[in-house]
């Protein structure tokens, strides 16, 4: 499940509309950048929204979550039952393992 599409199941669809604002700015410019969004919206440092594009962002207590990040009181849950997809393991970029010695 794509996050755009856990976002409107859930109503976060003002959400929606930053992030396709977003993605029309990188498109104009040319840009193939791909974003995790659901890193973007689970804030930064002490939970303060991050900035793409020019486009502040609000946090999502569902993302902090997610990202293993510990939820901030300005998080925004607009649902308490919502059930926040797991994390698509690919096994595209496998960890590295330490050599032992």
């Amino acid at each position: 499940m794509t996050t755009r599409i856990w976002l409107r199941e859930n109503d976060y669809e003002d959400v929606v509309k930053l992030i396709d604002e977003a993605m029309a700015k990188m498109a104009v410019r040319g840009s193939k950048q791909r974003r995790n969004w659901w890193d973007i919206l689970s804030g930064g440092v002490n939970g303060k929204p991050r900035i793409v594009e020019d486009i502040e962002f609000p946090v999502l207590r569902a993302a902090q979550i997610r990202q293993n990040k510990p939820p901030t009181p300005n998080a925004i849950c607009r649902n308490p039952n919502e059930k926040i997809p797991p994390v698509n393991v690919t096994g595209r970029w496998p960890r590295r393992r330490r050599s032992r010695r």
